[in-house]
């Protein structure tokens, strides 16, 4: 090469440092730090039944039995004492000290074989996982016609739970 290349070649090598070109003057680097956290999953067990009690349909009207376990009826439905009556119950289990929201079934159906009679479920829209468990209290709506048959009324239904 020539001494007029070499001029030429430093002289780019020097606009070029001007201008940043060069990473050792001023450049710098950090370090972040990323955290994740991993939740234990969800779970939902059933408990207790969801239990009417016995009762005589004289006519359409409903039989309630609340979260709470009491039972009452309007329309002409007599409630007859005895049997079980209780509301169902559901464990929820995953992180401690979570909150979850809890997603009832529309309208589900009890049946003796032959006839039906709808039920709707209903409790608490949401919960927390103290110590990473929660029961969940259900109670329901039956719907009795009027002109009801007699017999035992089963279904079943399904209830989801997810974290908030």
């Amino acid at each position: 090469m020539s001494k007029i290349s070499f001029k030429k070649l430093g002289a780019a090598a020097l606009v070029l440092a001007a201008f940043g070109v060069s990473g050792s003057a001023f450049a710098a680097s950090a370090s972040g730090t990323a955290n994740a956290t991993v939740l234990t999953p969800i779970a939902i067990a059933a408990g207790n039944t969801l239990e009417f009690g016995s009762f005589a349909g004289n006519g359409a009207g409903t039989v309630v039995v609340s979260a709470a376990g009491a039972r009452s009826a309007t329309g002409s439905v007599l409630l007859i004492p005895g049997g079980t009556i209780r509301a169902g119950t559901f464990t929820v289990t995953g992180t401690g000290n979570a909150t979850f929201a809890v997603t009832y079934p529309g309208s589900v159906n009890l049946s003796n074989g032959t006839e039906t009679m709808a039920l709707q479920v209903a409790g608490a829209a949401t919960g927390t996982l103290a110590s990473g468990t929660a029961t969940v209290n259900v109670g329901g709506t039956l719907t009795v016609a009027a002109a009801q048959a007699a017999g035992s009324y089963t279904g079943t239904y399904s209830m989801t739970v997810e974290y908030n």
